[in-house]
């Protein structure tokens, strides 16, 4: 990867009237899961600080992560797209960030070692601060109610009004926290010294503004960038802003998903049928993969447009007990094994595996409900895996796959 770009490098600043004029006409969408900034006095001039930032990552990055991306399409690699369910800023230690990196190589390797097929690695990184939330408030611990956490990019863990109320200076806090970690990841010596970097493009305020390029836009924020389920409104400004965009994008598809509307979201997105452009994250669930990836599978091959097929087994598994989040280990092999059969049987490459982990020693997802119930400290977010848990569900993965060879 490439040094952090100067302000001063080609196409890496906002070019002027012509990039604004293309955004302009987004402008009247909605977009869903937004903070509550209220009538910040300061959102605007938060905005333009973005924009004139130096960009994240540069365009010929990611048109290299789309070559390889192409690759695995075509069958000859494996996709790993792993990392923090939502990063802390704290996590952009260069401490925190070399365990992470150690284990998401650690766990790409295994993966190309079980395979025997390059793997491309992608980590939720340097910039995954941001998280949409099912609920808007949740409550305090004097019973009264409070807005939910949304990532540090908007508001603070701790269970207070004060803290949890949406501040926008915390966009400016995200952009620092993702300088950091690029500048050490970049800093790693050696061949494929550095993942590519993702996160959700979650906030059109932090987003926005990081949009960059003339003729061509990309997103400067990261080199993939994925819509939520939560998120994929196909008129909607999420998917429209991402269909005008250079990057790789990801679509994660839940189970309320229709054939009819995957296949409508796919050729928005990738309208000139581009391989290396558009991954699809399925989140089923392991009892609704059985039953919907089937028709899905069908409807998009049938749409002759080219596709990623990721495989996130972690989102649709989550359940709670009272306020906490479980995700049994069960349920997670159970959808790998359903999404490796039901795709190996339309004659689809199995592409990759999107999964939450941690190089924490936690006890945040279990084998069974009885040892969920005996948990720990509750995690930042969502449940993640720790490392021999990662490793044991990328075996499996590989497994599933040599098995229905």
């Amino acid at each position: 990867m490439m040094p952090l770009p100067s302000a001063s490098d080609t196409g890496m600043r906002i070019l002027g009237a012509r990039r604004y004029a293309q955004l302009d006409t987004l402008s009247h969408l909605w977009a869903a899961q937004q903070p509550a900034w209220g009538d910040h006095p300061d959102l605007a001039c938060i905005r333009a600080e973005l924009a004139d930032l130096p960009a994240l990552v540069a365009l010929p990055e990611i048109q290299a992560l789309r070559t390889a991306l192409a690759r695995v399409e075509d069958g000859d690699a494996h996709l790993l797209h792993v990392g923090e369910c939502a990063e802390t800023f704290a996590m952009a230690d260069d401490a925190h960030v070399a365990r992470r990196l150690s284990l998401y190589r650690r766990l790409a390797d295994h993966l190309a070692d079980r395979t025997g097929r390059e793997v491309v690695l992608v980590a939720r990184l340097a910039g995954q601060h941001a998280k949409p939330r099912s609920e808007p408030m949740e409550a305090s611990p004097d019973g009264g109610q409070i807005p939910v956490y949304r990532g540090d990019a908007v508001n603070a863990e701790e269970q207070t009004a004060h803290a949890r109320r949406a501040d926008p200076w915390r966009l400016l806090c995200s952009y620092d926290r993702s300088v950091d970690t690029l500048r050490f990841l970049r800093a790693q010596p050696g061949p494929g010294r550095s993942p590519f970097v993702s996160h959700e493009a979650l906030l059109r305020d932090y987003e926005e503004p990081l949009t960059r390029g003339g003729t061509q836009l990309y997103s400067s924020s990261g080199h993939l960038l994925w819509i939520g389920d939560r998120t994929r409104g196909r008129d909607d400004w999420h998917v429209q802003w991402a269909a005008s965009l250079a990057n790789p994008v990801g679509l994660k598809l839940g189970p309320t998903v229709t054939p009819n509307e995957a296949v409508g979201l796919i050729r928005i997105l990738n309208a000139e049928g581009e391989k290396g452009r558009l991954s699809i994250i399925t989140r089923m669930g392991a009892v609704a993969a059985v039953d919907r990836l089937t028709g899905l599978t069908r409807a998009v091959a049938d749409s002759g447009i080219p596709v990623l097929w990721q495989c996130d087994p972690m989102h649709g598994n989550t359940s709670k007990s009272g306020e906490v989040k479980l995700r049994l280990l069960p349920d997670i092999r159970a959808e790998i094994s359903a999404f490796t059969r039901i795709l190996g049987e339309a004659g689809v490459h199995r592409g990759g595996l999107h999964m939450e982990v941690t190089p924490d020693i936690v006890a945040e997802c279990h084998e069974d409900l009885s040892l969920a119930l005996d948990r720990g400290p509750r995690p930042p977010c969502d449940p993640r895996l720790n490392p021999d848990q990662a490793l044991e569900i990328v075996d499996h993965f590989a497994t599933e796959i040599a098995r229905r060879q």
